[in-house]
């Protein structure tokens, strides 16, 4: 396959209206015989969105870390293992900081590494604790 999963690539034919966005890689079905193999993840005003594409509908941007590599900034593993493409901030980005901050420690809770899974569990109850008592302040309770 000419592209590898987390490769940074740009739709340049096949889907008329989303020619020239650009997203990464997320699957790849080796299959000879899969006419889309690429699972390919975009954003259009702000929405995440997965194209399934073939190879001549897409150019490489930026190839695919070297097996084994993760960046602790663009994309990690812990954030980045939902169905469909879905990434935590991709839901985060849309609540308070609080409630954000909660759900993203409970989609990473025992993902991130060996030892993490309670350490991130009492932090998301920290940030529900701390959400809980900011709304019952709003409401006057």
């Amino acid at each position: 396959m000419k592209y590898g999963v987390d490769g940074k690539v740009r739709v340049v034919r096949g889907v008329g209206q989303f020619n020239g966005y650009s997203g990464r890689v997320l699957t790849v079905n080796a299959l000879s015989t899969a006419p889309y193999p690429y699972g390919v993840k975009i954003h259009v005003n702000g929405k995440a969105k997965t194209l399934n594409m073939a190879e001549d509908e897409i150019e490489l941007i930026e190839p695919s870390k070297a097996d084994g590599e993760q960046s602790a900034v663009d994309h990690p593993g812990h954030y980045t293992w939902l169905p469909n493409g879905l990434e935590v901030i991709d839901l985060t980005e849309h609540l308070n900081f609080c409630r954000g901050n909660a759900v993203k420690y409970l989609a990473r809770a025992g993902r991130k590494g060996h030892g993490t899974e309670l350490e991130d569990l009492k932090k998301a109850r920290w940030y529900i604790d701390r959400e809980i008592q900011r709304t019952e302040k709003e409401q006057g309770k």
